[in-house]
């Protein structure tokens, strides 16, 4: 195999990994090949990285290890080394001002502060205890530092349980040692993670940012390229994907620079000098080319829809969903979190109960159309649980409509619509509709959950009532 992983075949290049012999059983696979659909080889260099990347760090995942593990231990090691040599200053300048029962308290606080890095609290603290409060001579100072030194050096290597114990024990001994392989650790992603889960970011947020942080910092590595503004615009330039795309990118890089920044010493003492490496950048708009907006269905694209769900197997949870969508004019998520519960009845007329939504004004009250009638009063009598819709079940981020967007998906798609048409088409078809009907533009905006942007309407106003909104939706004539 060629030394760079790379082979010609038929005029395009292809990057090729052997799996070492003693995970293929785990994998099941002798190597990993993949098409880089390209016969330039100085792109097919670039376009090998994600791939390679990702397939050496199944083989480390397959023999136990985490793709990251060598680096946390080095880190850890490194974070653990710096608090002893604090710790040793802080003890020497006490002592040298006579002040030796504080400095044996700095030390029994060291001991309770290395704790977080795995340190066995019980092990260290005989020796802590035995010089504890006592009044000591320079020789038997030095004698203390000198043991409680090789102590804590010894019990963090136990506890770390390092990969490479040499280099580890390397760091503890001296933490110019250590050299981080990018300013992005796996430590900086973990509290970074843990700070944007606290402020209440969406959960796929997070994720995302993660990922394209996680991405960034491995091309970093293999590119031996600092954290700066060239290295990122260098970065963006391999990206193949549209300049929004690139700039949530930035997006995830700016909100770590300014977490990092603010929350962390040591990257603050290196960077704090340094512009923010995710800003000001330009992009490169091609002219005469529109973006793909959202298109909405017309009448006859919404019934076509309709019946073609209604005319496959097991379906009929889809085909209602249709039915709500294009009545209601809701968003998928709003739909199947729908409850039998949230069948209300609101100055006599029937009406949805729409709690949580993605806006502040997305909690309202929906008319049910007379059409709907038959099929709500048929989901209530089946309903195995509290949700009117059934669904296969939630995603890891909370969402019971994962399932019923992909069936949609897939409807579509096979009826010949593109990516401008998606279930949120069902919303702007719902929308524009009842424009053509004359309804008027705060009534929409009530019914859909939409602020009208006016302080009048937003703030002091309680809306439509429910005959108000259900006047405006009986004039709707779909199927």
């Amino acid at each position: 195999m060629a030394s760079d992983n790379l082979i010609l075949r038929g005029g395009s290049w292809y990057v090729r990994l052997s799996v070492p012999a003693d995970v293929r059983p785990v994998l099941n696979r002798r190597e990993y090949t993949a098409s880089l659909k390209t016969g330039s080889k100085q792109e097919a260099q670039r376009l090998k990285l994600p791939f390679l990347s990702a397939w050496r760090d199944a083989i480390a995942e397959a023999r136990g290890l985490t793709p990251d593990l060598g680096e946390s231990q080095r880190e850890g090691a490194y974070l653990a080394s710096q608090a002893i040599e604090t710790y040793l200053n802080e003890s020497v300048r006490l002592s040298a001002l006579g002040k030796t029962k504080e400095a044996n308290e700095a030390s029994f606080e060291l001991v309770k502060e290395l704790d977080s890095f795995g340190l066995d609290y019980e092990a260290v603290l005989p020796l802590v205890q035995k010089y504890q409060g006592k009044a000591m001579d320079i020789a038997n100072w030095v004698q203390f530092q000198k043991e409680l030194t090789e102590l804590l050096q010894g019990e963090v290597v136990t506890a770390i349980n390092p990969v490479n114990q040499k280099e580890v024990g390397q760091i503890l001994k001296d933490p110019s040692h250590y050299r981080a392989k990018s300013p992005i650790t796996i430590t900086r992603l973990d509290s970074f993670e843990e700070y944007q889960r606290k402020r209440g970011i969406v959960g796929k947020t997070v994720d995302m940012q993660l990922s394209r942080l996680k991405k960034l910092k491995v091309w970093l590595e293999e590119n031996h390229r600092d954290l700066s503004h060239e290295s990122i615009e260098a970065y963006l330039d391999t990206l193949d994907c549209a300049n929004k795309t690139k700039k949530q990118h930035l997006f995830a890089g700016n909100s770590f620079w300014k977490w990092a920044i603010k929350k962390d010493k040591t990257f603050k003492q290196h960077h704090q000098e340094q512009a923010n490496p995710f800003e000001n950048h330009d992009f490169e708009e091609i002219r005469g080319v529109r973006k793909k907006e959202r298109k909405a269905f017309t009448v006859a694209d919404i019934q076509k829809l309709h019946q073609s769900a209604q005319a496959l197997p097991r379906r009929q949870a889809l085909a209602d969903l249709i039915a709500l969508g294009a009545y209601t004019g809701a968003r998928i998520e709003e739909l199947c979190q729908l409850k039998v519960s949230d069948l209300i009845n609101d100055d006599g007329v029937d009406c949805l109960y729409i709690r949580d939504g993605k806006t502040s004004n997305a909690e309202r009250i929906v008319p049910v159309h007379r059409v709907l009638k038959p099929l709500i009063k048929r989901l209530t009598k089946e309903a195995d649980g509290d949700f009117l819709l059934p669904a296969s079940g939630k995603n890891k981020y909370g969402k019971r409509s994962d399932s019923l967007s992909k069936q949609f998906g897939r409807l579509k798609k096979s009826l010949g619509y593109g990516e401008e048409h998606v279930f949120h088409s069902l919303r702007k078809s719902f929308i524009t509709l009842l424009q053509n009907n004359d309804i008027p533009g705060l009534t929409i905006a009530s019914i859909v959950g939409h602020e009208t942007g006016t302080i009048t309407f937003d703030v002091y106003s309680a809306g439509p009532n429910a005959k108000q909104k259900l006047k405006a939706i009986s004039t709707l004539k779909i199927f």
